[in-house]
């Protein structure tokens, strides 16, 4: 049992150093940067499930609603993959 609770409290340990580590980070245009890469590998391994969880959240931490939810996977695709280049777009070209 004291193992367990050792790796609990080094999960939360790390869970918060790392937090606030990426909130520092450029005003949270680091973070914002790596939702944008990640986006872009889950499509890019065809996990188009995993990219729509992410931009969820994404919407869901800016307040936004998320009104895929009756799309298929297929129109979903075609809706997540032109928001991963517009997301990562604003990156190259310092529009933020």
């Amino acid at each position: 049992m004291e193992s367990t609770a050792k790796q609990y409290e080094t999960a939360v340990n790390n869970a918060a150093e790392i937090s606030q580590v990426l909130l520092d980070m450029e005003g949270g245009k680091y973070v914002l940067a790596m939702f944008s890469e990640l986006v872009q590998e889950l499509l890019d391994k065809g996990n188009i499930s995993g990219a729509t969880l992410v931009v969820r959240k994404l919407y869901g931490a800016a307040e936004i609603p998320f009104e895929l939810d009756a799309l298929d996977e297929s129109n979903t695709a075609a809706w997540v993959v032109p928001f991963s280049e517009i997301l990562g777009g604003i990156f190259e070209e310092g529009i933020f």
